[in-house]
């Protein structure tokens, strides 16, 4: 059963640290896959979807006029 570990990775162009959750074979060398995830890293999608998960959501007008009772 393989082991699913945590790899936090820096990308060097926008200097964010990123989680990937990987299970690697033991014949991989784990350092030059770490240098090729950040070298392929997309910090604009990264970004968008901090940007979109950190945003308030929209309140429901129908659930927002019966808390009010």
């Amino acid at each position: 059963m393989a082991t699913v570990k945590r790899y936090q990775i820096l990308c060097s162009k926008c200097n964010h640290h990123f989680p990937v959750f990987a299970a690697l074979y033991h014949t991989v060398d784990v350092d030059g896959w770490i240098k090729e995830k950040a070298e392929t890293h997309d910090c604009k999608a990264y970004t968008d979807a901090l940007a979109k998960a950190r945003e308030p959501r929209p309140v429901n007008p129908i659930k927002a006029s019966k808390k009010g009772k």
